[in-house]
């Protein structure tokens, strides 16, 4: 079997917190209980958040580390959500409804949809193998060159390298044998939006075909439901100039050239977006409300740059989180990830990922929307979380930073500071986690390797730079979820 496999190349620092101690000289990382939490969090409390932890409008500072490699610069505005309470509770994975695959049907689905089981026909893979062969002869582009093909063996199982014309020429021999064996006609079906069934305990929903969309002539909506609720469900939708899959690789404007796939592209050439941030809004707000998801509610509009490689665009990504009481969930783009084997009497915790709701919309309206790892809020474990003073926060910030960062040769910017919740998985347990609230500090970053020129890491400004417990002070390292 042949493999295609895109070296998506970002650049992107993750903070590795592993250590448990408790000196300033080691990261203060959370334990494997929570109960030490929870017991913290139940102090007595009065006032709002902002008046309990004393928090400045802005909040400016400079350090660095003992060797002065590390530069660090806090000009940053200090954001607390303007509630009373703090509430703790406890989140398990949650499944997408049958009603809920309707709402998307009724509210981002704008033409006809056919169900993807029908097979393709002779005249459809022929049409195919014509633009394989029109290609082969243009040749390839120069991020065609730069993409690595390999090929499997079927004796060894060994992998091997492919040039972009082998790779083109298998194309067009697998679709040969398509074609040989396809149909004349095929009768395709509209859906329904029904699920149908996909695994021993999922369900699934995928359909696509042509619309009329002004701009982009496909579209398509996949949605996986799970009954059982250890595994994670996710709806993606997308509208596209042309079948090229469920691409929702985009990007901010300062880090766009960045991607090696529109590193040869000029942002001005693409048309920007005239659409308003309210009217982007008021689009996924219906989508949100007929969805029916209890406390989810817009989070951040800004624009980016990219989709599809052949045609990348300028679209207005809007995020949306659950909020609860006022305080919301945290967007982060940095995701809870495989980082080891667990040790002797830990039990192995499966990939959590955050849950996201994001749609991407431009002139034509919503073109992209993904749903990720929905949850469901099961109990209140704490009425009102006892919060630390903001000026202990900033201690262990500055003491933990350059714990973290000491010896990297590099000047840190900290242009924002924000109180959120963060869902913090429950140590030796899969798929259960609390929402804690957490200080997370955003910026940017100036490198100075030896011997070569400065540069600026890749932007990305939904990823924080540290987060902190704000109950206990703890580190929490967002690529393990705990």
């Amino acid at each position: 079997m042949k493999k295609l496999i895109s070296l998506l190349l970002l650049t992107a620092a993750a903070l590795a917190l592993t250590g448990c101690q408790s000196t300033p000289e080691a990261p203060i990382v959370a334990g494997k209980s929570s109960n030490d939490l929870l017991e913290k969090a139940s102090a007595e409390t009065s006032g709002a958040l902002g008046a309990r932890v004393d928090t400045p409008g802005r909040y400016e500072d400079a350090f660095s580390s003992a060797g002065g490699e590390l530069q660090v610069t806090v000009d940053a505005a200090v954001t607390v959500p303007d509630a009373d309470k703090v509430p703790i509770l406890r989140v398990k994975p949650a499944n997408i409804t049958q009603d809920q695959a309707y709402a998307l049907m009724d509210t981002v689905v704008q033409g006809e949809l056919y169900d993807f089981d029908a097979p393709e026909t002779k005249s459809e893979i022929a049409d195919k193998i014509v633009e394989a062969k029109r290609r082969l002869a243009e040749g390839p582009t120069e991020n065609e060159e730069n993409t690595v093909y390999l090929s499997t063996d079927p004796d060894s199982g060994e992998d091997f390298d492919m040039t972009w014309e082998e790779y083109m020429q298998d194309a067009i021999d697998r679709l040969t044998e398509q074609y040989d064996a396809a149909p004349e006609t095929a009768e395709k079906q509209i859906t329904t939006g029904e699920f149908k069934p996909d695994t021993d305990d999922g369900r699934r929903l995928q359909a696509g075909g042509e619309n009329t969309s002004r701009e982009h002539g496909w579209e398509a909506l996949d949605i996986i439901a799970y009954e059982d609720t250890q595994s994670l469900s996710r709806a993606w939708y997308i509208r596209d100039h042309e079948n090229t899959g469920f691409t929702f690789t985009y990007f901010p404007a300062e880090s766009f050239n960045d991607f090696f796939l529109f590193s040869d592209v000029d942002i001005a050439d693409l048309p920007d977006v005239t659409m308003t941030e309210d009217e982007a809004q008021a689009l996924c707000d219906e989508v949100v409300q007929a969805l029916d998801i209890p406390n989810m509610t817009f989070y951040a509009i800004c624009k980016k740059y990219g989709g599809g490689q052949e045609a990348p665009r300028c679209c207005w990504e809007l995020q949306y989180t659950r909020n609860i009481g006022g305080v919301p969930v945290a967007y982060s783009s940095i995701d809870v990830g495989i980082t080891g084997m667990p040790q002797e009497g830990e039990i192995f915790q499966f990939p959590w990922g955050n849950e996201k709701l994001n749609f991407y919309v431009n002139d034509d309206g919503i073109v992209a929307m993904d749903w990720e790892s929905p949850c469901e809020l099961t109990e209140t474990v704490t009425e009102d979380a006892a919060l630390l003073p903001f000026s202990d926060v900033m201690d262990i910030f500055k003491k933990m930073y350059v714990v973290e960062n000491d010896g990297q040769n590099k000047d840190v910017t900290i242009d924002a500071i924000r109180l959120s919740y963060m869902r913090v998985s429950e140590r030796d347990k899969n798929y259960t986690g609390l929402l804690v609230p957490v200080w997370d500090f955003y910026g940017s970053e100036l490198w100075h390797p030896e011997g070569g020129e400065d540069y600026t890491s890749f932007y990305d400004p939904d990823r924080s730079f540290l987060t902190i417990n704000a109950v206990d002070g703890t580190i929490i390292d967002r690529n393990v979820g705990y």
